[in-house]
């Protein structure tokens, strides 16, 4: 048998998986648990909205529409920026490479954003059917004489809500990445720009009529945009993973 025969029979043995691929399997453990208790909250809020909107009066706005900008987009965020502060450290100390952290948490998120958009899509969706059950109005709040974006087509509410999902994930990622390689005060101040792929979604969204709106970009265009905008956020993570330097712990 040659000297190289057991190095060899190991990796094909045991649980010598990609370094990247460990990293993306223990974010998604956790990602997973946070996805069911958030998801299982929203829905008994909604449904006890519901309930208790339609004894008092009647039913004309969409509950779930509001999932959009705060499970889906700072719960995400918030997530990411626990993961790269939590796990970083020791992931590296044991010995992982920043490079497979990087990759794994990307994966993972990513992952993560498309597994919340889907449902969160799913759950507008569904409150749809029901509503036109129960004959409700499943329409904007106020005046708003633009349609929401569930009225427009359940392809419509996928994209959004799984770009929106994405945008809030890997910013999340980028924010806290930069805080710990380039400390408090850079950190502050890249802000703009690590915050970029949720902060275009709402200018072009929910703040298109604002009178500060320093871009006029809607339809296919403005989801163009922000796939490109993420897509330069992740990449702008992983660059930033690649070579920063690891803090140090005192036990």
């Amino acid at each position: 048998m040659s000297p190289t025969a057991t190095p060899r029979l190991r990796g094909a043995i045991g649980s010598a998986r990609p370094q990247w691929v460990r990293a993306a399997a223990t974010h998604l453990q956790v990602y997973l648990f946070l996805w069911v208790c958030a998801w299982v909250v929203v829905v008994v809020g909604i449904a006890l909205a519901l309930v208790i909107v339609d004894r008092v009066g009647a039913v004309t706005v969409s509950v779930a529409q509001f999932v959009r900008d705060g499970p889906l987009v700072w719960f995400l965020f918030a997530i990411g920026v626990v993961v790269v502060s939590a796990y970083l450290t020791p992931h590296v100390a044991n010995g992982m490479t920043r490079r497979s952290f990087g990759r794994g948490a990307l994966l993972a998120g990513t992952v993560n954003g498309v597994l919340n958009g889907v449902t969160a899509a799913a759950v507008v969706l569904l409150e749809g059917v029901l509503y036109d059950r129960m004959g409700w109005t499943h329409g904007t709040p106020g005046d708003s004489s633009e349609p929401g974006i569930w009225e427009q087509g359940a392809g419509v509410v996928v994209l959004d809500h799984t770009l929106t999902a994405l945008a809030g994930s890997v910013s999340g990622l980028l924010v806290a990445v930069t805080y710990y390689r380039l400390g408090g005060w850079w950190g502050t101040l890249a802000l703009p720009l690590t915050v970029l792929p949720v902060l275009f979604l709402m200018f072009t969204t929910a703040w298109r009529e604002a009178p500060f709106m320093p871009w006029n970009i809607a339809g296919s265009a403005a989801y163009a945009v922000s796939a490109l905008i993420t897509l330069t956020a992740a990449a702008a993570f992983v660059l930033l993973v690649r070579r920063v330097p690891i803090a140090r712990t005192e036990s």
